[in-house]
């Protein structure tokens, strides 16, 4: 399995952090549970942090069974559309989202 994160850095602006996750599960999520090969989809809102971290307001996860799920998913006509809606939404945002590709493996606690 791998894993595609979007790190969104920076700050929601002017207290708008109600109307900014509302867009996002409104507007964005529907693209992203559309993308071709995507079998999970995490929003992360982040409520706490230690005092020497970076400002990160978000974090999306989206996994993918293998490489070829992923370049079909970043090869998508759904992806430009997404990338629009995303940059609607980024204009209450002050900073930056980058990704990151990684693998690894859960390990549950619970039987």
């Amino acid at each position: 399995m791998l894993t595609r994160t979007a790190i969104y850095e920076g700050r929601v602006r002017d207290a708008r952090e109600e109307e900014f996750f509302r867009r996002v599960r409104d507007e964005l999520e529907p693209f992203w549970r559309r993308f071709p090969g995507v079998t999970a989809v995490r929003i992360q809102r982040v409520v706490s942090k230690d005092a020497d971290a970076r400002p990160i307001a978000m974090i999306l996860e989206m996994d993918f069974p293998d490489q070829a799920a992923l370049d079909a998913c970043l090869a998508s006509p759904i992806r430009p559309e997404s990338h629009a809606a995303t940059e609607a939404v980024m204009e209450m945002f002050d900073g930056r989202f980058y990704h990151l590709v990684s693998t690894g493996r859960t390990m549950s606690l619970v039987d």
